[in-house]
């Protein structure tokens, strides 16, 4: 059903548009509003991971008025989640615009449903009141993290002394390899943090059978100016990276140019 905001009941054209943030394609990660965070029943502040954001608005045809909508359903298609836990721990948030942060709006539940001709799917199925334009996301609370300390510097020399404060520092956690049980490649959560004396201190995805399986693509910017990130080729320098050996081989750092020294130096 369909209300103006002063609660009157309306019934005529609606016009209605839906805006979706598809997590497979990396470069929208940082189109989205906000990190992908909830605060829990005891105030701790817990990461998300993201199948999908969608902003939905419905207009009065004539006037161009927003709506208030209410009995709106949200489908997710199960084939889409590969992961079998998530299909239980699926819900339905919507982002606080005033405190940044992610709130629970629906549990989903599974019902069976047919597109075409004798093809049976099975969708997970949320309830949503739409009351103000907000950003909404499918997600799962993530409890497998470990995290990534990022240092900036002002030149390339990477001396402990000329740490830069202020930068902002962005990680996108990229869903496992291929192979992998688990998703789709795509962005699961991103985050952003300001350096400190001491650098910057990020949470990422990980795995405690396959360390090799996650990925983070990692940025920094200072006054909307991308900093260059430590060179890999054509041998990385453990002092300059700022990971001793063994452990930078297992890591399989790669600055964004690694491959290809046309692309840019700055991931």
């Amino acid at each position: 059903s369909f209300r103006r905001r002063d609660g009157e009941l309306y019934s005529g054209t609606v016009k209605a548009s839906v805006t979706f943030l598809d997590p497979r394609n990396i470069s929208l990660a940082m189109a989205a509003s906000s990190d992908l965070n909830f605060v829990d029943q005891r105030g701790d502040v817990k990461p998300l991971r993201t199948y999908g954001m969608f902003t939905a608005d419905f207009r009065e045809e004539s006037s161009g008025l927003p709506l208030d909508v209410a009995g709106v359903r949200v489908y997710l298609d199960t084939d889409s989640v590969k992961m079998p836990e998530h299909v239980q721990e699926m819900r339905l948030w919507s982002l606080n615009p005033d405190t940044g942060f992610w709130e629970e709006e629906s549990i989903f539940h599974v019902a069976a449903g047919k597109r075409r001709k004798r093809e049976e799917r099975t969708f997970l199925v949320g309830n949503l009141e739409i009351r103000e334009r907000r950003l909404f996301n499918l997600d799962v609370p993530e409890g497998r993290r470990c995290y990534v300390k990022v240092r900036a510097y002002m030149s390339d020399r990477f001396l402990p002394g000329e740490q830069l404060e202020g930068v902002v520092v962005s990680l996108i956690n990229l869903e496992p390899l291929p192979g992998y049980k688990a998703n789709p490649r795509a962005w699961g959560r991103f985050d952003s943090v300001i350096t400190g004396p001491n650098g910057a201190c990020l949470p990422a995805f990980c795995d405690a059978e396959r360390p090799d399986a996650y990925t983070a693509y990692v940025t920094a910017t200072l006054s909307a100016e991308e900093l260059e990130a430590a060179p890999s080729a054509p041998k990385m320098n453990p002092n300059v990276i700022g990971v001793s050996q063994p452990l930078l081989a297992k890591l399989d750092y790669r600055r964004s140019d690694h491959e290809d020294e046309q692309l840019k130096k700055t991931a």
